[in-house]
Order: structure tokens, then C-alpha cells, then sequence
């Protein structure tokens, strides 16, 4: 398997899209490019877009979510978002009105998450770890070596809390478990570059190396 970063039309967010070469499907991760970008993407790589499989929200702040209802009309994927964020597809919570002054509204998710679930790329597992704090419905999903923390963790920094949803308390509790992981994982952010869990307890300065 392997995960290329597609880029997003603007906010610095990260666009992760995973392919499992064996089955040929893919997975993305967080999808702020138009679908327009996103279908171009594929077709210059010569990848289907009908072999996506899954459009996985780590959150559901704008940033990361403005090219969900397009891509889903291309690809016929569904869309899965946590429990506890599913309604800031529906209504003004994705923070987008408090930057623009307007609503951002998006179609329901077909899909549900909930902390353990588990969803299959080909025969690999991603698996779903409910980590609130930057929102109530924060999640981080693991494949293989690799976690996809969206807004949780960050290389060199961490995720505000001052927006909707947001709790300071539960962002330390969820960080606490993931530096308390037995294997260092490779963490694909929600913006900035890629890095490794032993790179931010040691590197990290909100992390006190490893002692939060």
C-alpha cells in the first residue's frame, strides 16, 4: 500500500489518498480538493476513479471536507465520519461561518464511525481511533505502520481547541494515546508534513517530551 498527498485547493490542509496495489482500491483521507482537481489527479496517473472505495473524515471542520459531495458524485464512494461530527456536514458547526460569514452545508455521511470500527483497504485494516479534543468527533485511523491524525497531531504542534467542539482537556487525553502507542508509527498530518510518533516526543513542545 501507499499514500500519495494530493493537493488542496487552499487552507494548507492535507488530502491523503491510499492505494492498495494488489486490489487496485483506493481510500482518501480528508478530501479538500474540488473534484474537478481530484479527478485530474487520478486521470494523469492513470488511477480509476470508481476503484475509490471509502472518503474518510478525520473531522469535519471545512478545511478538510470542501470536496466531499464532489468527489462523491464522481466516484460513487461513500463518505464516513465520526458519530460525535456527523452533523457538521448538515449544518454551519464546520467552522466555515466563522471565517466567511456563510454556511457550508454538505450531504449526510453514509457512513457512521465509531471508536474500534474497523474498514478494509484491499486485505489491509484501517482502523478507527476516536481522539476528541480539536472536535468532539475527532478521529485518528491506522494502517499498517502509518496513522492519518487529521487535526490531532501535527509535526512540531498540535490542534487548536478554540473553535466549536473543541476541548484543550480531551486533546490532552487523546495525545496521552498516542504517545503511549508500543510501535513508532509514521503520522500523516491534517497539514504540515509527514514525521513519526518517537519524533514528536522528542521534538514536540506540547508533547514535554512524552511526559503530558
Amino acid at each position: 500500500m501507499k499514500t500519495v498527498r494530493i493537493p488542496a485547493e487552499g487552507y494548507g490542509a492535507n488530502c491523503w489518498l491510499l492505494i492498495d496495489e494488489e486490489s487496485g482500491e483506493m481510500v482518501l483521507i480528508d478530501p479538500s480538493p474540488t473534484g474537478e482537481a481530484f479527478e485530474g489527479f487520478l486521470s494523469m496517473r492513470g488511477l480509476d476513479k470508481k476503484s475509490l472505495k471509502y472518503i474518510l473524515l478525520t473531522h469535519g471542520h471545512f478545511d478538510h471536507i470542501t470536496g466531499a459531495d464532489e468527489i462523491r458524485d464522481i466516484s460513487g464512494a461513500p463518505l464516513a465520519i465520526h458519530e460525535a461530527d456527523s452533523d457538521f456536514l448538515t449544518t454551519d458547526k464546520n467552522a466555515y461561518k466563522y471565517f466567511f460569514r456563510e454556511d457550508l452545508i454538505m450531504r449526510p455521511a453514509e457512513i457512521i464511525l465509531r471508536d474500534g470500527d474497523v474498514l478494509y483497504l484491499g486485505k489491509n485494516a484501517i482502523k478507527v481511533m476516536h481522539t476528541p479534543g480539536h472536535t468532539q468527533g475527532s478521529v485518528c485511523f491506522f494502517v499498517g505502520d502509518n496513522i492519518y491524525t487529521g487535526d490531532t497531531l501535527f509535526d512540531r504542534s498540535i490542534g487548536r481547541t478554540d473553535l466549536v467542539g473543541g476541548n484543550q482537556a480531551l486533546l490532552e487525553d487523546s495525545l496521552r494515546k498516542l504517545i503511549s502507542l508500543d510501535r513508532d508509527y509514521n503520522i500523516y498530518p491534517g497539514h504540515g508534513s509527514v514525521s513519526t510518533i518517537s519524533k514528536q516526543i522528542k521534538f514536540n513542545p506540547y508533547l514535554y517530551g512524552g511526559n503530558l
